[in-house]
């Protein structure tokens, strides 16, 4: 009875304490974003923000946020910039409450996966002034709060994600045609919005495809998944005029390492930094997941058992290739415009490896307990142990820097801050 009733008190702390925190984040959110409008490119409150309603108001956008600005601008003055604040504002808390739908799949506590939802949407560059003197110019961001398109993108492709790994997970005994229909609008909205997610995606959702398909799903339920890039194809299309018809001047070709080292003074050192812990967080895991993985192909499971893990570092991988190897000319040439998609997959691999990160300290815990009977795993508990604290402390500072990062963002500060 006492226990119970402690629970119920930490519980209800917990919820208090949640709902301030998000409370708060989502007034700054509002207030940093309705600032952005306000603010050219002059170095107080910087942002992508103003520069976006400038070319919607004057008729160009190659987005959908472009139709989306000029229909709120039949509102007054302020109504106008307040709803835009409040949209991004409320795609962005949407994508932490879906971060936190999402967690609960692989996490047993409610309280953990909300804590660890909220980091997701927060953890930066590991940032280092030797490297680097600026925390986010040069680095490599999930979390970016100055670039409305991004910030809406984040939100969409984050549930084509979500989406795309219920349909898979279920695909070899039932689909549901809903489901697939819904992934094809939402995957065209996401792509309307910014092409970087499908760029990312697709090729490695093919791969999949493929993989699947191997493992015995049947073939016209690959193929009606095949064909749900149909509609973003259109939209590409679209968007390819736009920005890189004959009368632009624009076009991409192949420059190696041209985009990385653009702002980043010693480029190697910060991609690694940029995503320090969930790198160190795959190579701990790096063997279980291909032994694993190796036995959902002998024993043809019909599934992969670490769907996720491998949706997101492939993802990164195609991001990464296109980051070091592609790079707009003409007047985008200095946008850095292939970023935003590698931006979105280092989002997923953080949110993975704080996933795999805490169900790993959730082993280590039963692992120690288990030894107290037997104590010939002495050795396997140092080593965890020692990865454990060294990852908790990278995760600490990758969310400490990001914390920062806001909190001067909010104060007016550019971010090309150091």
């Amino acid at each position: 009875m006492k226990n119970d009733k402690q629970k119920k008190i930490i519980n209800g702390i917990f919820i208090v304490v949640t709902i301030i925190a998000f409370t708060f984040y989502c007034f700054e959110l509002v207030v940093l974003h309705f600032n952005q409008t306000q603010y050219p490119v002059t170095g107080m409150y910087e942002s992508d923000l103003y520069a976006h309603i400038e070319m919607a108001l004057s008729g160009w956008g190659y987005s959908i946020m472009a139709v989306v600005f000029r229909l709120l601008s039949n509102l007054p003055a302020f109504g106008f910039y307040f709803s835009i604040a409040a949209l991004l504002c409320t795609l962005e808390a949407f994508t932490i409450a879906l971060t936190y739908v999402f967690m609960r799949n692989f996490l047993d506590d409610a309280k953990v996966a909300m804590f660890l939802a909220f980091v997701s949407g927060f953890v930066m560059p590991f940032y280092l002034r030797s490297v680097q003197p600026y925390r986010y110019i040069g680095y490599q961001s999930g979390s970016i709060w100055h670039n409305s398109t991004y910030i809406v993108m984040k939100f969409f492709a984050l549930l084509c994600v979500v989406l795309y790994l219920a349909i898979s997970n279920a695909y070899k005994e039932k689909m549901k045609a809903w489901e697939v229909v819904t992934f094809a609008i939402l995957l065209a909205v996401t792509t309307s919005v910014k092409t970087n997610f499908i760029l990312v995606f697709a090729p490695v959702a093919l791969v999949f495809l493929i993989i699947d398909l191997i493992l015995g799903v049947p073939v016209k339920r690959i193929i009606f998944c095949a064909l749900t890039v149909i509609p973003s194809m259109a939209v590409i299309l679209f968007q390819r005029y736009v920005l890189f018809g004959e009368e632009t001047g624009n076009g991409i070709i192949i420059d190696p390492l041209y985009s990385v080292y653009l702002r980043a003074e010693q480029p190697y050192f910060t991609m690694i930094l940029s995503a320090a812990f969930p790198v160190f967080v795959l190579l701990y895991n790096l063997i279980f997941v291909l032994s694993d993985t190796i036995k959902d192909f002998r024993e043809k499971r019909g599934n992969l058992t670490h769907r996720f893990f491998l949706l997101a570092w492939s993802m990164w991988f195609v991001g990464f290739l296109e980051l070091i190897l592609l790079r707009e000319t003409g007047q985008r040439e200095l946008d850095d415009n292939f970023a935003w998609g590698y931006d979105f997959c280092l989002f997923l691999v953080f949110t993975v490896s704080i996933i795999y990160f805490a169900n790993n300290i959730k082993s280590l815990v039963k692992r120690i307990k288990d030894s107290k009977e037997n104590t010939g795993n002495a050795l396997a508990i140092t080593f965890t142990t020692a990865y454990a604290a060294a990852a908790a402390l990278m995760l600490v500072y990758h969310t400490y820097c990001g914390i920062f990062f806001f909190a001067r963002l909010t104060q007016g500060v550019t971010f090309f801050m150091q």
